[in-house]
């Protein structure tokens, strides 16, 4: 008896030591455990609030900040969010499981070195999973009439092929699901996203919205992103995983310990 109950304390304290949670409400000014992937001068903190996204209405870019240095396999992901503004095809995103393949790692890396290719960081969160808020592109196309308001769960897929003298990256965005959701502009809502294995739920203030399975990618970083025109503020985020690793927080792009305070 006693060492059934010796083996159980053991496997309550291992679980427990497994068990990770991260918070950041923003309040102290700071984004210290985040690192900006791409857009980091359209990123910032304004009044307690984490704000992403371009001040100009045309601009196609996206702004990306990820948790930095986590990598997961189950998550129970949540953030308040509202969207200033919309742009076609933009919207808020919370992106799980990214990742890029090892072998591609080390080349992609030597892509993004400098000022040059800001946008060639990405490519290291691109295999991901993307819960999305905004309009939606649901014909897999660049039509006006494929785009639609409301939630989608998009797979982003990425491969790169050797050519002659270059190498070529190409990224595509796979839509899984799709539900209707009429949003407010300027106005809060809760978002929440729980990966557990192959299977994904993703709720809008404590109401599911979507549930499916999916086995595309098994773990990864967590990021929060903006762009192709929007501007989105997000607030008391949460992230509660299982941890497989967490890594020396290095600087990817900007990790900022002081943050412009004065954003645009």
């Amino acid at each position: 008896m006693k060492q059934m109950m010796v083996m159980l304390i053991l496997m309550l304290l291992v679980s427990s030591v497994r068990a990770e949670i991260f918070r950041d409400d923003f309040n102290d000014g700071d984004l210290k455990g985040w690192a900006f992937v791409e857009g980091d001068e359209d990123g910032g903190i304004q009044n307690g609030e984490l704000v992403l996204g371009s001040p100009k209405a045309d601009s196609e870019a996206e702004v990306t900040v990820v948790v930095d240095g986590i990598i997961a396999s189950d998550y129970e992901v949540s953030v308040s969010l509202k969207i200033r503004k919309l742009g076609i095809g933009g919207g808020a995103t919370i992106g799980l499981r990214a990742h890029t393949d090892p072998l591609l790692e080390p080349f992609i890396e030597q892509l993004a070195e400098g000022e040059a290719n800001k946008k060639a960081r990405a490519l290291l969160y691109q295999r991901s999973y993307r819960f999305s808020l905004g309009n939606i592109d649901t014909g897999g196309s660049a039509h006006i009439q494929d785009i639609r308001k409301g939630l989608g769960a998009i797979i982003q897929l990425m491969k790169v092929v050797r050519g002659k003298n270059v190498w070529n990256t190409f990224v595509k965005g796979k839509l899984h699901t799709f539900r209707e959701f009429d949003f407010k502009l300027h106005k809060w809502y809760r978002l929440k996203v729980i990966a557990m294995g192959n299977q994904f739920q993703f709720f809008i203030d404590d109401e599911e919205m979507l549930d499916f399975l999916d086995d595309t990618y098994t773990a990864g970083k967590i990021y929060l992103l903006s762009g192709r025109g929007s501007r989105v503020h997000f607030d008391n985020f949460e992230a509660q995983y299982e941890a497989l690793s967490v890594q020396p927080r290095k600087k990817l792009t900007t990790t900022w310990g002081e943050v412009k305070s004065n954003f645009h």
